[in-house]
């Protein structure tokens, strides 16, 4: 049985650490969908978008409003400036909070696997 070089072991380690973050980060989107998606539609875009209709748009939705609460710029780029500070900022922060994990979780993932 051959051992791993540190190249391997830490490309590995970080290959794990970014699967880990991605399984946290669904599991935040089911939360996210569940609880606090519904209430920030109705607030930012008034009931016309409807992403809480299954996983895969609540995850285009988070993104959306995740990149919203995010960037000044890209809440005026939609016109929904003055909509964001309508809704609280331990939502906002929860929204940002799942995006950084997908941020950082997808750079270790395919980082891990570049390494190598």
């Amino acid at each position: 049985m051959t051992e791993l070089n540190l190249a391997s072991q830490i490309s590995m380690l970080l290959f794990v650490i970014g699967l880990s973050l991605a399984f946290i980060s669904i599991c935040f989107v089911f939360y996210l969908k569940a609880k606090w998606l519904p209430f920030v539609e109705n607030v930012i875009d008034g009931d016309c978008y409807s992403f809480s209709s299954n996983i895969f748009s609540a995850g285009l939705g988070i993104t959306r409003y995740a990149l919203i609460f995010l960037f000044d710029w890209q809440a005026r780029r939609c016109n929904r400036y003055e909509e964001k500070d309508k809704v609280p900022l331990k939502i906002q922060r929860l929204f940002i909070i799942n995006q950084l994990l997908v941020f950082i979780g997808a750079a270790l993932l395919f980082g891990g696997g570049m390494l190598e």
